[in-house]
């Protein structure tokens, strides 16, 4: 970083101007070499996510390969909300602080500019978005492995587990990020809550009503409301906030996580919860979209129960290493309190994945995981099985006492969803 060549005060960045910008804050970035610019949102989904809100570049000199991140008050997308302008600093305190616990799981970071709200990372995108390999049935075996030893050692290293309190509570209130906390939690717990609410993106009247009816059982907004609660107040350790598959890039060795602006102090269970409804969805869509064979469809439906699985555990088995090495005395030798925290990671991760799910379902933002079924009517039938499995979850997640439990359970519901519209044709 170099915070001795001045800037002026408020640029906005521009593909125009974004080269001559990283140079004048970064030595290394040769103005000189082979400079390519583009704009993240101009090129496809595929590789450039589907992201909403920020405004950001790939700059690269032909040996650097850079992005640049400027916030601003409006999304990049547009819409009527308006965001905490300091949001950039908070992202980019994250970032060190991750890459400090995880350097390989996390882009490296080279630059903050407080004037224009701006910071620079390495650009991962050598990697690919995991969300859209994963829309073509490709398979990442190491992915369940590398996330869940990201939340792990973020989870516990930012816990009062192992924090002096004083520093556990200063760090909470440093990522307070109410504003980003607020959007989380609008789209997670209270949208599509009662049968007046739009549904966004409706297949036709009758998901309308379906979707309306579940959103609108009185036990599902009971089930949704305590989790919501559990969300507001249980700051345990320094969460992503919006770990889904469009912010991990990844190959079959590696995996990088991006996109942190939503930090703040939440569940230990939250982003697993949060990051393994992507794979529910994934199983649902497999379901009914097309594949070469049935062989190849029954597989990948394996591959996505196994990231599942392999999530959960990997996640157990590095938080309880980092555990028994580091916690603080008062902690670490009490019998059985590894045993319940991970019965407690397990429940909530269910119960967050099931609100996750139906609250984008039934909301308005584009859902690339249903979106990409070309048939309306198997589109309709994976979203509506995805949400009666929802329902299912949401009842029961407080009552699950394995991981194969609730993998049995996702079959049994698929089993009987789909025996119920074949019986229908």
């Amino acid at each position: 970083m170099n915070d001795t060549k001045g800037v002026s005060a408020l640029i906005i960045l521009t593909k125009e101007n974004v080269a001559e910008y990283v140079h004048s804050r970064l030595d290394f970035f040769n103005i000189q070499g082979k400079i390519q610019v583009s704009a993240v949102g101009e090129g496809s989904t595929e590789e450039d996510g589907d992201g909403f809100i920020n405004f950001v570049f790939r700059v690269s000199d032909g040996e650097h390969h850079l992005i640049v991140k400027q916030s601003t008050v409006q999304a990049r997308s547009g819409g009527s909300f308006q965001l905490d302008i300091n949001r950039y600093k908070l992202e980019y305190d994250s970032l060190l602080l991750r890459r400090a616990i995880v350097p390989d799981l996390v882009p490296a970071v080279y630059d903050l500019d407080t004037e224009n709200r701006v910071f620079i990372t390495e650009d991962v995108s050598y990697l690919k978005i995991s969300r859209f390999q994963l829309l073509k049935g490709v398979q990442f075996p190491l992915l369940g492995e590398h996330i869940g030893r990201y939340m792990a050692a973020n989870n516990f290293y930012t816990s009062e587990y192992y924090l002096e309190s004083k520093v556990f509570r200063d760090l909470s209130v440093h990522f307070m990020n109410a504003t980003m906390r607020e959007i989380m939690d609008v789209g997670m717990f209270l949208n599509s809550t009662t049968p007046e609410d739009t549904v966004g993106r409706p297949l036709d009247p009758d998901f309308i009503t379906f979707s309306r009816r579940v959103c609108a059982d009185p036990a599902i907004i009971v089930s949704r409301q305590r989790l919501r609660h559990l969300f507001m107040t249980k700051g345990e350790c320094l969460i992503h906030g919006d770990l889904h598959t469009s912010n991990i890039f990844a190959s079959d060795t590696e995996a990088k996580v991006i996109d942190m602006e939503y930090t703040f102090c939440g569940p230990f269970s939250y982003d697993m919860g949060y990051f393994l409804q992507n794979f529910l969805t994934q199983y649902a869509a497999a379901t009914f979209r097309p594949f070469d064979s049935e062989n190849d469809r029954e597989a990948y439906k394996a591959y996505c129960l196994f990231i599942i699985k392999d999530t959960y555990e990997s996640f157990c088995k590095y938080f309880c290493h980092y555990f028994r090495r580091y916690a603080k005395p008062e902690y670490r030798d009490v019998p059985g309190l590894l045993d319940d925290f991970c019965l407690t990671s397990l429940r909530e991760f269910i119960g967050f994945s099931a609100s996750a799910m139906l609250g984008r379902i039934v909301g308005v933002i584009p859902f690339p995981d249903y979106d990409d079924i070309a048939d309306p009517v198997q589109r309709h039938n994976a979203m509506c099985y995805s949400i009666v499995l929802n329902h299912q979850m949401l009842l029961h997640w407080d009552s699950y006492r394995s991981i194969d439990e609730f993998l049995d359970d996702i079959r049994s519901v698929e089993k009987i969803y789909v025996s119920n519209i074949k019986a229908l044709d």
